[in-house]
């Protein structure tokens, strides 16, 4: 976090969140939004942005009397959001900000059309947790809707949180800690990660957490891990396990730190485990922060840790539309972004991998997550203004629909028993894939669409990630247009249109990653699955390559000149990809390409003996990775 220059003006004299003093204008209450005003008497600025004076025509909302009210804030397992409190002359560190923050609301009482709703997460505790039941399990219990108590809580410890008499949703409490455990294993290993870096490492890390990898990947609410972790009454136990998960994941943007990322990371792991012996949001949260974690190289881990967590976001509910449901909104919103972050991991890993999905379309009711879903222009303003977070929120729905791009593929062309049974068939699906990708292409927002030759030093982040993604995708559909046409020997004309197709697409990875930064674009958020990517991307190239070198003499004249065309635009993208990745690796310490070459070298090796204009690179190649 850098200081606000002498031109920003001072947090405190900013609207702050949730305040009552100043009302937020009428617009940001329709979009249940803060209104950040930076000056009073000008426009907040989502106004600002429209270029349009703010409204305050809308009454205030009624509100119950003041014993009332304080009983329910002493009710209510979850209290939402929280103004933090700053220092007029800098940013003050993240655990100084913990000990300042002030008390906070649950809902915003300016809020008309809102209802107060107990928390179910927070609800959890040492005595007891809830467990979702769904139609099977409370067919016999299906009276209990129309007779619950007042606060949808039954005497059997069956809580209903439906709105919909047509669609229950029922929570059973049950013992926490069935075989033992507790809070404090995981305090005594967030101790031991704190000695291992220091507290001053330990602030810089969770600084660079909230700034980077949460906007992009939006799975917890920033205002209430800062309430939780400053004791606030009511705001949940401290996170210690989540806090060893942030900790951790945030090593790999500091390059002096990593070589204490597997001592540290060992301890993370140690946490996440403790924290399964009692399913609730955080136990997800830092499941997820955990298989986003780069290098990501223990795969039979990831594969327990994303079976383990499919297993605790079923038992929570989570694959079921929370929309209409009697809880806080801040508390449905994370459920939507955290099962929607689970459904992401889930379909790169099968992909990556080769494995069958755990999670299945007709298992799960979530839309997918909107903009309203987002907590974007509340902790975030201190950093960056709401178009910043707006666009990072913006790259997380992007790479939930591509999930979705990447479920039809497995669905089609890898799965024990593929839907296509002829090649007609193949090419619909495959036709299908291109389809979904050039409608989603159409509606993006101009800010997550990559423009060759363009460069951009302030992107949000997460935008380089979403774009990555999006290119990658495309390379897979090309290598499934171009694998549909390897039965011929010679090169047909439909093949030489796909292999056309696949170098135009994997021209623009190469272009991709020439043109980022290494300042600032290799030290954004990266997911994982953007090193299998660029190996992807590697290992297509290679096999048009080796394609077109063995049959080049096969074709007849009127061909063979466009084949050579190919053959040697094949082979320049391979050696400026993978000379970009190696300098990207040794100069700029850019883990994502390290991972890319770990895979790349194999495949390099793997076909020198085929491509003699390739043997030198692959040697190089070798030779670098045995150094590193």
């Amino acid at each position: 976090m850098s200081n606000p220059g002498p031109s920003t003006p001072s947090w405190n004299s900013l609207r702050p969140p949730r305040s009552r003093k100043d009302r937020p204008c009428d617009a940001c209450r329709q979009r249940k939004h803060s209104c950040l005003i930076t000056i009073r008497g000008e426009p907040c600025a989502y106004c600002k942005r429209l270029n349009r004076e703010c409204r305050f025509e809308m009454p205030p909302r009624g509100r119950p009397g003041g014993s009332e009210w304080m009983r329910k804030n002493r009710q209510d397992g979850g209290r939402s959001e929280s103004e933090v409190s700053q220092d007029s002359r800098a940013i003050k560190p993240i655990m100084a900000m913990w000990s300042i923050a002030p008390p906070f609301d649950d809902e915003d009482p300016e809020d008309g059309d809102e209802e107060w709703h107990p928390s179910l997460d927070l609800s959890t505790n040492d005595l007891e947790e809830s467990h979702f039941l769904g139609t099977s399990a409370i067919q016999d219990f299906s009276l209990l809707a129309g007779h619950a108590l007042p606060t949808g809580t039954s005497s059997l410890g069956l809580r209903q949180v439906s709105k919909d008499p047509g669609h229950n949703a029922f929570f059973i409490r049950s013992p926490a800690f069935f075989y033992g455990g507790g809070g404090t294993e995981t305090m005594n290993t967030f101790q031991r990660v704190i000695l291992l870096l220091g507290t001053d490492t330990g602030e810089l890390l969770l600084q660079r957490f909230l700034k980077t990898s949460l906007p992009a990947f939006p799975i917890l609410n920033s205002f209430r891990l800062i309430a939780a972790c400053s004791g606030q009454q009511d705001a949940g136990p401290v996170p210690h396990a989540l806090l060893c998960g942030i900790i951790g994941h945030c090593l790999t943007y500091e390059y002096n730190l990593r070589p204490q990322f597997k001592a540290v990371w060992k301890e993370a792991l140690a946490a996440e485990d403790a924290e399964y012996k009692q399913p609730r949001l955080q136990a997800l949260q830092l499941a997820l922060i955990s298989l986003t974690t780069r290098p990501s190289q223990a795969h039979t881990v990831n594969a327990i840790t994303l079976a383990r967590s499919v297993a605790v976001a079923h038992i929570l509910g989570l694959h079921v539309d929370c929309s209409e449901w009697r809880l806080p909104r801040w508390e449905r919103s994370v459920r939507k972004r955290v099962w929607w972050a689970l459904v992401i991991q889930d379909k790169w890993i099968a992909i990556i991998h080769g494995r069958p999905s755990l999670i299945h379309r007709l298992h799960r009711s979530v839309p997918l997550p909107t903009l309203d879903d987002s907590d974007w222009g509340e902790f975030q303003a201190q950093d960056e203004d709401d178009s910043s977070a707006e666009d990072s929120t913006a790259s997380f729905i992007g790479q939930c629909e591509l999930a979705l791009v990447i479920e039809s593929m497995l669905d089609g062309f890898y799965t024990p028993r593929p839907q296509r049974s002829s090649d007609s068939l193949a090419l619909e699906d495959l036709n299908d894939l291109s389809t979904k990708l050039d409608a989603l292409q159409a509606r993006l927002p101009n800010c997550l669409v990559w423009k060759a030759g363009q460069r951009r030093a302030d992107l949000a982040t997460g935008i380089r990630c979403f774009q990555m993604t999006f290119l990658g995708v495309r390379v897979l559909v090309a290598r499934l247009y171009v694998a549909s046409h390897l039965q011929h020997q010679a090169i047909s004309g439909p093949e030489a249109r796909s292999i056309s197709l696949a170098l135009d697409v994997c021209s623009d990875v190469v272009a991709f990653v020439e043109a980022l930064d290494p300042e600032t674009d290799y030290r954004s958020f990266w997911l994982p699955h953007c090193s299998f990517l660029l190996s992807t991307t590697l290992g297509l190239l290679l096999s048009l390559s080796v394609r077109l070198q063995t049959n080049s003499s096969r074709n007849v004249t009127s061909t063979a000149s466009r084949i050579q065309q190919f053959h040697a635009k094949s082979s320049d993208l391979v050696r400026r990809l993978v000379l970009n990745l190696k300098r990207a690796k040794t100069v700029h310490h850019w883990e994502v390409a390290e991972t890319a070459m770990t895979r790349g070298n194999e495949l390099l090796r793997s076909v020198a003996g085929s491509l003699p204009n390739l043997a030198a690179l692959a040697e190089e190649s070798v030779e670098a990775t045995s150094r590193g």
